[in-house]
Formats: C-alpha cells, structure tokens, sequence
C-alpha cells in the first residue's frame, strides 16, 4: 500500500527538521563551542557556571592593594596585594579558570599572618583584568615575569614564590620552568597534559566522547585565542623545573585525577620536591578537607625555602605522603 499524501508530506517535513537540526547543530558546534572553550566571558559558560566552577568567592576582608599592570602585549591586569611588614618572601597566587583573584582571600590573610606577602592575581579574561582569551600558559607564563617586573619596580625585592591551583598551577609549573627568579612553588589539584584534561572534562560534564571531534574543538580554539596546543602541556615545563615544589592533590578529585600530580611529581627535576595527597579532598574543598594538618605542612615548605627551618643536606623528595 502507498503512502498517502498526508503521510508523505509529514514525513518530507520530519526529513527537512530533522536536516536543520543536523545542520544547526554542526553550525553551533564549528563556530560557538570552540569559543566556550578559550573565551571566559562567555554568556553560555556564565549561565552554567555553577557547574564549572563550584568553589564560592569570598570578597577581601581586609584593607588590601589594588594595583593594575601592563603585560608583553599591551594588556592591563588587575591583583590584590596583600602586605605585612619585613616578610619573608613574595607569594604569587593563581586562581583556578572561571575563577578570579578573590578564590585566595583566606589564604593571603594567612600567609600574612605567618609573615609572607601575598600577591593574588586575576588571569587574563578573567576577574579585573583585561582579555578575551584564556590561553593555558602560553601567555600568561609570561604574564607572571611581567609581574614580577612590576613588583621589582615597586620595591620588592624579597625571593618570589608561586601558589597555583588546578589552571593556575598549570600556569604556576610553566612559569617554575621559564621565569628562575621563583625560587619555589605550591602546585595545587593540576592537571599534566592539556589534551588529555579536556578530553576529560567532556566525559566529565557533557558525558561525551570523541577523541576526533575534541581535538578539532581543541585546534579551533586554540587558533581563536592564537597558542600552540603543543606548548601548554604543564608535564613538558617539569624537566627545566629545579626549584623546590610542593605538589597537592585531593584523593577523591573528580574533575582533575590525583594521577595527574602522580605524573608531574616524577618528572619534576627538582631533589626538593613533596606530593601530598589528601584524603577525601575533591576539587576545590582541600583546605577546608585539610585544615590545620595542611596549612601546617605548607608553612614548613615555605619556612624552610626562606631560611626559617634548616633544609637537610637540600634535599627532600618524597613521593605520596598522605594527610
């Protein structure tokens, strides 16, 4: 029996839909959500922040610098600095993306209260600063150097010292590698190869997976925002890292593997290196899940990079210690 007209044109405009659903789809995909990936600004990403990015920001509680500086490529970015009298070093502070300079508030008061000046910046696109474009360390490892100029210029001369969490100590090993005037680093709940994270992240959010359709996104997204996918990978930068490095990761991380810091541990070229791990910690909850324990492990690190705690012969390396 044939189709009759009515059934014929129903299916004829199922096929036409059906066409333009496809179509629209492949249109959003090539042109839009290469965007969603460098551009932090962005309307849809902000609408669904709270899945991205779930730690709660916290304005500063106390009186605290406001300063603005120029980058390599004419790009003003904003930082809260946090001061104490005769301090003991330098700390930068890098937040994690979709995040901004605030993340670290409790952190900065407490290493003021344990003598350190804390300088926390917004990343490029992100927070105060200016940008379109996040671009995983390719510009803003040089980003940190001209910071560090700035200060320089404003009179700190004390050692400097970098704090980075997940994209932040991504960018944090980076600039370890390039910039020798960071005499040490925190590395916090990182990731190791920036393919391999986003691959993750589409399993992880969009319960997708497509190692051919994730690379193109990928390369369309890193030509938009002008890197090379090729040099953002924080596991290439550890074999030129020989400053001392705490790493940190929590065991039940869901977003980024602990295995990952399990990974830049080994490679890190450093005799004064330190992975912790601690237990029942996701992804943006260690201190809270850490506490007291942490904080005081992570002053002795910073203590015994100033002076204030004798190293043994300069070498501490130890591999999954647990708190």
């Amino acid at each position: 029996m044939g189709l009759t007209l009515k059934q014929f044109t129903f299916i004829k405009k199922t096929i036409i839909l059906a066409s333009m659903f496809t179509l629209g789809s492949l249109v959003f995909i090539y042109a839009y959500v290469p965007n969603m990936i460098v551009e932090i600004k962005n309307p849809l990403i902000d609408f669904a922040r709270s899945s991205f990015y779930d730690i709660k920001l916290r304005p500063t509680t106390q009186q605290t610098q406001n300063i603005s500086f120029k980058t390599h490529d004419g790009l003003l970015l904003n930082a809260n600095i946090y001061k104490v009298n005769h301090a003991k070093a330098n700390i930068i502070l890098l937040h994690g993306i979709r995040s901004s300079k605030e993340q670290w508030n409790d952190e900065a008061n407490w290493l003021n209260q344990i003598g350190y000046n804390a300088i926390a910046l917004d990343l490029r696109a992100h927070g105060q600063s200016q940008g379109r474009y996040c671009s995983f360390g390719y510009y803003e490892r040089q980003d940190i150097s001209d910071l560090i100029d700035f200060l320089q210029a404003q009179g700190f001369k004390q050692n400097f010292g970098i704090w980075g969490h997940s994209l932040g100590g991504a960018i944090a090993l980076q600039t370890l590698a390039k910039d020798k005037r960071i005499k040490f680093g925190i590395i916090e709940s990182a990731y190791a190869d920036f393919k391999n994270i986003s691959k993750d992240y589409s399993r992880y959010y969009l319960h997708f997976e497509s190692d051919w359709l994730n690379d193109f996104l990928l390369e369309k997204a890193s030509e938009k925002a002008g890197f090379s996918l090729n040099d953002v990978n924080p596991i290439d930068f550890c074999p030129q890292i020989s400053q001392p490095v705490l790493i940190i990761h929590g065991t039940a991380d869901k977003k980024i593997n602990p295995a990952n810091s399990r990974q830049i541990f080994t490679r890190i070229n450093s005799n004064d290196k330190k992975l912790i791990l601690v237990k029942g910690a996701g992804h943006t909850n260690i201190h809270q899940t850490g506490q007291k324990k942490l904080l005081d492990t992570i002053a002795r690190f910073l203590n015994r990079q100033t002076g204030i705690i004798p190293r043994q012969n300069n070498v501490h390396s130890d591999y999954n210690s647990s708190i």
